[in-house]
Formats: structure tokens, sequence, C-alpha cells
């Protein structure tokens, strides 16, 4: 069993704020026991179970834009 965390700090493509933007922490949880996975960003958490995380990993990578979120294999 382990809790796993990973963060990344990053910045909006568009001014959150009238002075830009500040940058933001998104936190990643996954614990192995269930399987299960937690994101955490500016307040709101989002849980995903592991089949809707593939399926979210997997519809980004069918994107296969330029101007779209680049996910490596």
């Amino acid at each position: 069993m382990a809790n796993i965390e990973r963060s990344l700090t990053y910045r909006c493509s568009d001014d959150c704020e009238m002075s830009g933007c500040p940058g933001h922490t998104g936190i990643l949880f996954h614990q192995s026991t269930s399987d299960a996975y937690s994101f955490s960003l500016n307040g709101r958490i989002l849980h995903f179970e592991r089949g809707e995380l593939q399926a979210l990993v997997d519809l980004l990578r069918s994107l296969d834009r330029i101007d779209a979120v680049q996910v490596k294999p």
C-alpha cells in the first residue's frame, strides 16, 4: 500500500488575475490499494478511478494537435 503525491507548478494560458497569472500548483494523489487518483487544483478536487483517468489520458493523446496538450507515451 502506498500513497503517492506529485506536484507541478504551472501558469494559466489566460490571465486569471489582472496582473497576470501568479502561478498555480496542481497536485496528483495516487492511492495504490484502491487504485484511486485525486487531482487538487485551486481548491477543487477531482477524483478518478483508474479506468476513468486512463480514458482521459487516451482521449488527450488522440487529439494529436500541435495546439493541444501533449501527452507522451
